[in-house]
């Protein structure tokens, strides 16, 4: 390949797309989890995307290099979390991978030599230069590099690479063809620089709810009611749905509880046999204290879980314990002695003799333990299997397995008792009621879902909303005080009254901001746009708004001084505010393009029962 390509005599552009990979899948968070599980599937595929079969090697090589890169970074073992948060995003990264190379073959998107070599020589990719032969004193070094690229026995090594670069290019050009499309006009880059650059300082007199709300009666039924009457149209709800949840929490069982107690016992009867409780400590303990030997300092009573700290001050001095139990796992204490110190103790207001306790420490953790997660595993598929026959709510009652009931939810919305998952909002709104989900999996519990109920569109019930027609009601009663008391001060102002005078007249203050542009946070009101709005559109100094209501208030303004920049300064700044609002744009885009891609895509996934 490479022969060829350094015959080629015309010059090459390299490519500089913008690659937004690790934005989508990594920080913006896109919510395309997929299935969790299926009643039918082959143990060697990972997921079927738009019907084509993902194999489980290709996840398990995306995950073991995310692994690799934490284990590399921080060192030992990861807690379950994290690798529970690994696993997600190994499977975020293999579905973003396969939903673009299928659209890069529908749309006929294809890498030339010319591109790859350019590609290669101008932008090196991070995994390359990573590689030790490409460095000198642990740093990339480019010359070594383009010798590589040159040298005939490195031939191999390049062709091996050539599949995984391409991948990587197509992706790239894939994305500019979405991005090409993102435009700016010359006056969003005026608007841009104006909100940045155009500055007031503004005098203030701001009445807002803090001065009423401990004050203000409380709202009644009555009240709630007439409320609820006139403003109906605010509390209009889209579609709902109500699941039932047969839901087993990931906590270990009393076999992980013995486990983890057999393990420290032996740890126990090693230091009983003349270990070194401190080497003990380094070797074996999960607590953030095994370093220094598992010692905790000096603490008083009632710092520590009260397991802890009944025995922290009843042992004597040098004595070890036996292995005790708390929320966190099993122990060993070892008692360093006591001490009594001055101090002024929490809650009080005087000096007063403490007494410390110094002990040293071994935690061992108690996990759930693949084998517990089995059992659960295994009495949600017995019951999902009488489940077909009788329903869930009989199987439920049958096996003992308690059920939940969510309240309504709409699409797009957190899911009680489960927070927010595509597949199973999918599940409620368009599966019949009575219908009843597979085995799913978070990270803190397995369960089962049924519909229970569909709730169509409509205005929601005073009885569903009426904690927040009530709240809505007394924000209304306090917006009213607050208007009538802001056109008040403005009638005194109207007559020539001092500023100053006027609001304190009221029981209100006025105050005076710097130099402010639209972008900034105006005091005691905060960020709403009606009030910045207002300001920047008064022209003369000592002019005057109209009392202006926001959210939690009403405020009256006066510009006491504008500055307006020069528009030398905007023609130095257009070309980075263009770059950074062509950049802004083009990332919107392309994540709504991603993700109504992930939204429309038909997506199976297999990997809770492919990884059992």
């Amino acid at each position: 390949m490479f022969d060829a390509l350094r015959k080629a005599i015309v010059p090459i552009i390299v490519i500089t797309l913008l690659f937004f990979v690790g934005l989508i899948v990594l920080e913006w968070g896109a919510d395309f989890t997929g299935s969790r599980s299926g009643r039918n599937f082959n143990p060697n595929v990972a997921a079927v995307i738009n019907g084509e079969e993902v194999p489980l090697t290709e996840y398990n090589r995306i995950l073991n290099n995310f692994y690799q890169q934490e284990i590399d970074e921080y060192g030992g073992e990861l807690p379950d979390d994290k690798s529970f948060e690994l696993e997600d995003r190994a499977w975020k990264q293999l579905l973003y991978d396969h939903l673009i190379m299928q659209e890069v073959q529908k749309h006929n998107v294809i890498v030339t030599d010319e591109e790859l070599y350019a590609y290669l020589r101008m932008s090196p990719p991070q995994y390359l230069q990573q590689i030790p032969q490409f460095q000198t004193e642990g740093r990339f070094d480019y010359q070594k590099y383009l010798n590589a690229m040159v040298d005939p026995q490195a031939a191999g090594f390049w062709a091996s690479l050539e599949p995984m670069v391409k991948r990587d290019i197509l992706k790239l050009k894939m994305q500019e063809l979405i991005i090409q499309t993102a435009h700016v006009t010359e006056d969003e880059v005026k608007t841009t620089f104006l909100e940045n650059e155009e500055k007031v300082k503004l005098g203030l007199i701001n009445v807002g709810f803090s001065l009423y709300q401990n004050n203000i009666p409380e709202i009644t039924d009555e009240e709630v009611e007439l409320y609820y009457g006139e403003n109906k149209d605010n509390y209009r709800v889209e579609e709902r749905a109500v699941l039932e949840i047969a839901q087993i929490e990931k906590v270990p069982s009393s076999y992980d509880w013995e486990i983890a107690h057999t393990q420290i016992k032996q740890v126990y009867d090693s230091i009983m046999a003349g270990a070194d409780f401190a080497e003990m400590a380094r070797e074996y303990s999960q607590d953030n204290s095994a370093q220094s030997g598992g010692d905790l300092g000096w603490f008083p009573r009632g710092q520590m879980v009260s397991e802890f700290d009944s025995l922290s001050f009843s042992m004597n001095e040098g004595e070890i314990s036996e292995p005790f139990r708390t929320q966190f796992g099993w122990h060993i204490i070892k008692h360093m002695g006591y001490k009594d110190e001055m101090e002024v103790p929490r809650g009080r207001t005087e000096k007063e003799k403490v007494r410390k306790a110094h002990v040293a420490h071994i935690l061992f953790k108690v996990s759930t333990s693949q084998e517990t997660q089995d059992n659960i595993y295994n009495q949600l598929q017995e019951l999902l299997l009488l489940a077909d026959r009788v329903g869930l709510d009989s199987a439920a009652r049958e096996l003992g397995v308690p059920l939940k009931k969510t309240m309504p939810f709409t699409r797009k919305s957190t899911i009680q008792y489960i927070g927010y998952d595509q597949q199973i909002e999918q599940f409620a709104f368009e599966e019949k009621v009575g219908s009843v989900s597979d085995i799913k999996e978070n990270a803190s519990s397995y369960y089962i879902v049924s519909v229970a109920e569909k709730i169509p569109s409509g205005v929601a019930s005073l009885d569903e909303v009426r904690s927040r027609v009530r709240g809505d009601a007394r924000n209304a009663a306090l917006s009213k005080i607050c208007k009538d008391t802001a056109d008040a001060i403005y009638a005194v102002l109207q007559t020539g009254e001092n500023w100053d005078k006027a609001a304190r007249k009221y029981h209100c203050n006025y105050e005076e901001t710097d130099l402010i542009n639209r972008n900034n946070y105006l005091k005691g009101v905060g960020y709403d746009p009606k009030p910045m709005g207002v300001a920047f559109s008064l022209t003369r100094v000592n002019q005057m708004s109209e009392p202006v209501s926001y959210k939690t208030g009403c405020v009256i303004i006066k510009l006491i001084e504008r500055y307006s920049p020069d528009l030398t300064v905007y023609h130095e700044k257009r070309d980075s505010l263009y770059s950074a609002l062509k950049q802004q744009k083009q990332q919107e885009l392309y994540g709504n393009w991603f993700n109504n891609l992930v939204e429309q895509a038909e997506i199976e996934n297999y990997l809770v029962q492919a990884n059992r």
